[in-house]
């Protein structure tokens, strides 16, 4: 399609008066088209900088996007993208899981001199060896000029030849190339291009409008705990600890964290990282220590209230202007605790870290002090996954009963999200329970991907009051694996776990749990007398369930007795001691159906589109959702 420049009035000091709407409509459009930063005035189109989201493609090719939430649209715009002429094409679009195959496109083609420039809406085939047209056109242009593009897509067209832009892990997949492209036969072969002309990136399209801080630069001071040059081991996993005084300015004063960052040194080993309160009377002191965690002095383990955390893929955290972290003042210990996670697996020598984390404080309290919980399952072998699933479930519960006994009568609000699982994890989601009604989830990740354990603003804040339910849903596939994966700390171990942000602060601290040990060993009697399995019930657990020969049969029975079998629940204070007023060892699961899909939810596949198997359908789990690759991808 032939397209024309677009162009704008000057804007003048003062705004015109106009509908909302079409104030909103027009400065969405202009924001889009002409590129506008966060740093440029946007006032007059009623629009704020934070719904303005950012992604740098490569060094010198930005992604820019805001979502029209009414019309359930996104809109696009790429800078840099034909380089004034030296491009002939640009495709931008997205992939289910980071794969090649059968990603949706959008290809935008400009001729020399602009005589003619398209768009076309496409797909790439199961060996990335060609591009389709599709038969129904969703990609809708705005602009093309010689440098950049403007578009914009629905949150989900209903065409199964597209992917559904959704608010879980996307994966954003351009390309450019040097050739034009010939679809005079609804497809082309896929052109040849170099490294540097074809990325993959993962990203949260759909995202809540971002935070800033509120208080003047002279008011936020910095604090920071870092490693000093640690000599990580040649291992697979280690965990690395420090323990430090914080300054006296801050322990005179109470103070609240309004945003923490990473401080990263290797990329590429470090896997996750946490800051702890050490929860003691101010008066007590800690040994300072720097080492392996394993070694760290017995006074530090009562370093363990989570402050900050940090994981693959995450950026900087920002509390909403209401509420921020404690910490400082009378009656807070003055030690706090940095454990990063190293993971090694090519056992590479001489590696000298200094990460760690930097934490933005105020003096001027906020209106509610904010707090994390843990929600999941139990760092623990009393869960295990067998060998050879495209996506088994494990479930961590937060049954009604530690709700009801730790929860003020107001409730929480929780207002950020991370998920969190190791290398086998490809699905997570918390889901919400009041007096046996389902509420709307707290957090889903559908694409999950451990490479990209962001923590999430969540555009929707759930308020989680005494006696609601949460549960917190694994999946994991262990497709090419021979034995069973246990749960552990270990990276080739497995978790499951939400860590909420929320306010106001409770004592509690955990949420979580894992099958009890009763009914366990009851399992592994029945393996051993009526599957003949060479288990032993008293026995060590990683030991029983590595001596199971895992057939499809056991697999489901194993998904079924978690399903069934009464819980021992970690209803925990910040000092690990559990919370008094019931029996939380045989606690019973919170009962509940399968989880709804999102996907599509609402669509009818027009039907000369019925023969076309969506992009996003793969292998399906035991509860029939159809989205997991059909080979396993690479860890």
């Amino acid at each position: 399609m032939n397209m024309t420049s677009i162009k704008w009035p000057r804007r003048r000091k003062q705004c015109r008066r106009r509908h909302p709407w079409q104030i909103v409509l027009a400065g969405a459009i202009l924001l889009v088209v002409i590129g506008v930063t966060r740093h440029q005035d946007v006032s007059c189109f009623n629009i704020s900088a934070t719904q303005i989201h950012t992604l740098h493609l490569d060094h010198n090719l930005k992604l820019t996007w805001m979502m029209d939430w009414y019309k359930k649209e996104v809109l696009f715009h790429v800078q840099n993208t034909f380089q004034h002429g030296r491009y002939k094409f640009f495709a931008l679009g997205f992939s289910p899981r980071g794969e090649l195959k059968r990603t949706d496109l959008c290809v935008f083609t400009t001729s020399a001199g602009g005589a003619y420039r398209q768009a076309l809406d496409t797909y790439t085939s199961r060996d990335f060896n060609r591009i389709y047209a599709d038969s129904e056109q969703n990609c809708d242009p705005m602009r093309i000029d010689d440098n950049s593009v403007a578009f914009r897509r629905k949150f989900d067209s209903c065409d199964p030849q597209d992917v559904s832009i959704h608010g879980g892990t996307m994966y954003v997949v351009w390309l450019r190339g040097k050739k034009e492209l010939d679809f005079g036969k609804n497809w082309t072969v896929m052109p040849t291009v170099g490294r540097a002309d074809l990325g993959v990136m993962p990203v949260q399209i759909l995202r809540a409008d971002a935070i800033t801080i509120p208080e003047a630069k002279s008011a936020v001071k910095r604090v920071e705990i870092l490693l000093d040059k640690a000599a990580i081991p040649a291992v697979e996993t280690t965990y690395w600890c420090k323990v430090q005084r914080l300054e006296d300015w801050l322990t005179k004063k109470r103070h609240h964290i309004v945003q923490f960052e990473p401080v990263i040194t290797h990329e590429h080993v470090v896997h996750h990282m946490e800051v702890f309160q050490c929860v003691a009377d101010p008066g007590v002191k800690i040994p300072l220590y720097e080492g392996s965690c394993g070694d760290m002095p017995a006074e530090a383990k009562i370093c363990n209230k989570v402050m900050a955390l940090w994981a693959m893929g995450a950026g900087p955290f920002t509390y909403p202007h209401e509420t921020g972290l404690p910490i400082g003042g009378e009656g807070f210990n003055p030690y706090i605790r940095l454990e990063v996670h190293f993971n090694n697996p090519d056992l590479k020598k001489g590696i000298v870290d200094s990460s760690g984390m930097r934490i933005n404080v105020v003096s001027k309290l906020r209106k509610y002090d904010a707090a994390i919980m843990e929600l999941g399952l139990e760092y623990t072998d009393k869960m295990a996954i067998p060998p050879g699933q495209v996506a088994f479930p494990l479930t961590g519960y937060c049954i009604a009963e530690c709700t009801k006994v730790a929860l003020p009568s107001g409730g929480i609000k929780i207002f950020g999200s991370q998920l969190h699982t190791h290398l086998r994890g490809v699905r997570v989601l918390t889901r919400h329970f009041r007096k046996g009604i389902e509420l709307p989830e707290v957090n889903r990740d559908d694409f999950y991907s451990h490479h990209y354990q962001e923590i999430r603003q969540l555009r929707y804040r759930p308020k989680v009051l005494p006696g609601d339910a949460l549960m917190t849903t694994c999946y994991y596939d262990t497709r090419g694996y021979e034995n069973a994966t246990l749960g552990g700390f270990s990276i080739s171990d497995e978790m499951c776990v939400n860590y909420i942000h929320y306010y106001p602060a409770t004592e509690l601290e955990l949420c979580k749990s894992a099958i009890s040990e009763k009914s366990l060993y009851n399992y592994f009697k029945y393996m051993k007398e009526v599957e003949k399995q060479p288990v032993i019930p008293s026995g060590a657990r990683s030991d029983n369930y590595h001596s199971i020969h895992w057939t499809k049969t056991r697999s489901d029975q194993l998904f079924e007795y978690y399903l069934e079998e009464p819980l021992s629940m970690q209803c925990n204070r910040s000092d690990g001691f559990r919370f008094e007023g019931y029996d939380w060892e045989g606690a019973p699961i919170t009962e509940f159906s399968p989880p709804r899909s999102t996907l599509r939810a609402n669509c009818a596949i027009p039907p000369e589109l019925q023969w076309f198997k969506p992009l996003e359908v793969g292998h399906c789990d035991v509860f029939g959702e159809c989205i997991y690759e059909d080979e396993k991808i690479k860890e």
